[in-house]
């Protein structure tokens, strides 16, 4: 009895090897044991996080960046920069002169003129033939104080008065290094006719006085001396050994007059300025009221080439009492007759 046991053992455990085998063939695991192929696949499952571990995390960094401290920290690195950066400034201008500073503006746009105006005292006008020119209205006008020069096409004779008005607006001091006026078309032209008006107009303001011989050969800015105004004493303002300049910080205007006079012509020109700013320079260009050229004519030689000719009472001798609105009107032959010698001849009858 004991060997059949035994021969029944070996048959079972015969029988178990062989389906041990069988189930290896299959490939079929009944353990949750990753295999090698299963971690390349990634087929095995991963411990997910919880979320308490995930809003700690978040939190975290929000916290960070509401914490009032990084708020200060930040304010404190801008105020940091922004006074180094004014420090710096202020060391290159201390160490480096003003107009050597490299400046944020364009040196084309360092200078801004602010206004051009007419501002002649006592003289002559010419009022060019045309519209308003003969109305019958002009002595009327100008007697009266009333805007005469509206509506008719009215030129500066002899001599005239434009005060320009600039303004600096670069962070440096602009250095204004010369102004030459140019003429249109290179030259003078001969002078103009029409009607001629001899009266005062507006003052001229304490400023800067420059005079300017515009159909001289050569034009050019000039300025008397100590001893008054004499033409024999004017002197280059912007060149020769007394050379001067015009500066102007930001911000700040300055007034200048240029008194023109014009002897053998009729002419038209604009002011080209040359100037410094940063250690560069640049040329920038003044125009007339409007933006058209300058215009002065010389009156004529022959007074009876005028078609009219306006003058106040200051210009003949009145007879008895006078009022300073007494204005008179001639023809300009008749104008010319009552001078020929040279004389101030009576006031015409009204």
């Amino acid at each position: 009895m004991a060997h059949d046991r035994r021969g029944t053992q070996d048959r079972q455990g015969t029988q178990d090897l062989r389906g041990a085998r069988d189930r290896r063939g299959t490939g079929a695991r009944r353990t949750g044991a990753m295999t090698r192929a299963s971690v390349r696949r990634g087929s095995a499952p991963r411990p997910s996080r919880s979320e308490e571990e995930e809003g700690t995390e978040g939190g975290g960094r929000l916290r960070f960046v509401k914490s009032p401290t990084t708020w200060l920290l930040g304010i404190l690195l801008a105020v940091v920069t922004v006074t180094f950066q004014d420090v710096l400034t202020a060391s290159v201008k201390a160490v480096l002169p003003l107009d050597r500073v490299p400046d944020r503006l364009s040196p084309q746009g360092a200078i801004d003129v602010v206004e051009v105006r007419d501002v002649k005292d006592i003289g002559y006008y010419v009022v060019r033939d045309g519209e308003g020119a003969d109305d019958g209205r002009l002595r009327e006008q100008i007697a009266s104080g009333q805007p005469w020069r509206e509506g008719r096409d009215v030129v500066d004779a002899g001599d005239a008065d434009w005060m320009i008005t600039v303004q600096g607006r670069a962070s440096q001091q602009v250095r204004i290094t010369d102004i030459v006026p140019v003429l249109e078309g290179g030259a003078c032209e001969k002078p103009l006719g029409g009607s001629l008006a001899h009266f005062p107009s507006q003052g001229v303001s304490d400023v800067i006085p420059l005079e300017l011989v515009v159909d001289a050969p050569r034009p050019r800015l000039e300025t008397y001396g100590k001893d008054g105004k004499d033409g024999k004493d004017a002197k280059p303002f912007f060149t020769g050994p007394e050379a001067k300049h015009i500066t102007l910080n930001q911000n700040e205007t300055e007034a200048f007059v240029v008194h023109a006079t014009a002897e053998t012509g009729y002419c038209r020109w604009r002011y080209r300025v040359h100037y410094e700013i940063g250690g560069t320079t640049a040329e920038m260009t003044i125009s007339g009221p409007g933006g058209r050229p300058f215009e002065l004519t010389a009156r004529l030689a022959d007074p009876s080439g005028y078609r009219k000719v306006y003058f106040p009472a200051l210009d003949c001798v009145h007879p008895g009492a006078w009022s300073p609105g007494d204005w008179y009107e001639q023809t300009g032959p008749e104008y010319a007759r009552a001078r020929s010698d040279g004389k101030v001849p009576p006031c015409p009858k009204a």
